[in-house]
């Protein structure tokens, strides 16, 4: 079996004893995603003190990279203008 975020959420609920049926949605927050394993991501029922970070991040980039691409921004130079800055609105990038 792959192992995904999506299995590792569904290990996670099999866990808790969840029961799940083929092609139901488990809603998760990636906690890790250097771990390969069940411990990757935490179920949005679990209590949550942490999250990866930097994957959000990454995502974000991507994200922001596809709507500011017909300006000119793409994810190497919204990359480089975040790394000076701490706080930023979406105004910022016009």
């Amino acid at each position: 079996m792959q192992s995904t975020r999506s299995v590792a959420a569904l290990e996670r609920a099999a866990d808790l004893g969840l029961a799940r049926s083929p092609g139901q949605s488990v809603s998760y927050v990636v906690v890790d995603d250097s771990k390969k394993s069940r411990e990757r991501v935490l179920l949005a029922s679990e209590e949550l003190n942490e999250y990866d970070i930097g994957f959000y991040r990454e995502l974000l980039v991507r994200a922001a990279a596809s709507v500011l691409s017909p300006l000119g921004w793409r994810e190497k130079r919204i990359e480089q203008f975040l790394s000076s800055h701490d706080e930023l609105s979406l105004t910022s990038f016009l």
